[in-house]
């Protein structure tokens, strides 16, 4: 009776050390429990009631859980993009990206027709069209040329500080809609 009272008794501590990681993981990782849910193809609920201890998941929810926090530990581009970046329409005068530039501090700007991700207009664009009417020409007309290179939100970073090395900045896309854009002073910030 008494082993038996012991095998339980380990159980329950080893639930407890699990739960605690679980939660110390998710934690570390700045992952919500829905974000995690959705990871896992669990509910929202399910994911606090693991932690509480007020359920005991299946042995394979557990490793689903655990692959789903160590992926997050590799920082993806989402980590670090500037979300929801200011762009310029590609028929836009570049005095109307230069006040952007200007207001907002940046160095250059995402160039789109439509919602697609044409380009990139950077200061040394402007810097070298300068003996142009620049109220009257495009930004499409002296954006960099070669476009500029995009990436998914769930790119690992490490794969992108090459790209940095050619291009000022990289767009970064949703199911091919722009929602971030990552620069090298991103790259820089985030430690990387």
């Amino acid at each position: 009776m008494s082993s038996k009272k012991g095998i339980l008794k380990r159980r329950e501590v080893l639930k407890k050390r699990a739960r605690d990681q679980i939660h110390f993981m998710r934690k570390s990782a700045n992952i919500s429990q829905e974000e995690l849910a959705d990871r896992v193809g669990v509910s929202q609920s399910y994911i606090a009631r693991i932690e509480s201890g007020r359920v005991d998941p299946r042995h394979s929810v557990v490793l689903m859980i655990l692959e789903a926090l160590s992926d997050q530990e590799k920082k993806v581009c989402a980590d670090i993009m500037t979300p929801n970046p200011v762009t310029i329409g590609a028929r836009e005068v570049v005095n109307s990206a230069i006040r952007i530039m200007r207001r907002r501090s940046f160095s250059q700007l995402p160039v789109v027709r439509g919602r697609q991700v044409i380009g990139l207009v950077t200061e040394l664009d402007i810097i070298r069209n300068l003996g142009l009417d620049l109220g009257e020409v495009t930004v499409e007309a002296i954006m960099s040329q070669g476009g500029v290179p995009t990436v998914d939100e769930k790119t690992p970073i490490d794969s992108v500080s090459d790209l940095l090395e050619q291009y000022q900045a990289i767009a970064v896309v949703k199911q091919g809609r722009l929602t971030g854009i990552i620069s090298r002073s991103d790259l820089i910030r985030s430690g990387v």
